[in-house]
């Protein structure tokens, strides 16, 4: 008698093991997915700023360029950074008096999200 409650104690200690086991196996596997997908969303962000950090020196350079070849001048005159964005620049009394990034069309979002009205 003693000796079948041994054996029934044994076979339920291993399948609560092996339980433990899956579940953190599963645990680790999402973690693992987890962690791939918001590297990928991550590395996204950083191309698309990386593309707009490069835009915007290089319409800053073409703007320091167009200001040193009239020798400081009084001037005001804009540079296209994207198809979106353009740079202001304004120089009075040889100094840049207006440095501003203006958005020449309206902004839409990469991607939508489902949202519900509310109707009276």
């Amino acid at each position: 008698m003693e000796q079948s409650k041994k054996e029934n104690r044994t076979i339920i200690n291993i399948g609560t093991s092996l339980m433990v086991v899956i579940l953190i196996g599963m645990a680790f596997a999402v973690i693992a997915a987890l962690a791939i997908s918001s590297s990928h969303n991550n590395y996204s962000l950083s191309e698309k700023l990386m593309t707009h950090t490069n835009e915007y020196y290089a319409a800053s350079n073409q703007a320091y360029e167009t200001i040193a070849k009239t020798d400081w001048a009084d001037q005001e005159f804009t540079v296209d950074i994207n198809e979106n964005q353009v740079l202001n620049v304004k120089v009075a009394s040889g100094e840049i008096t207006c440095w501003q990034v203006e958005n020449i069309s309206s902004w839409e979002a990469d991607s939508t999200q489902p949202v519900i009205t509310i109707q009276d």
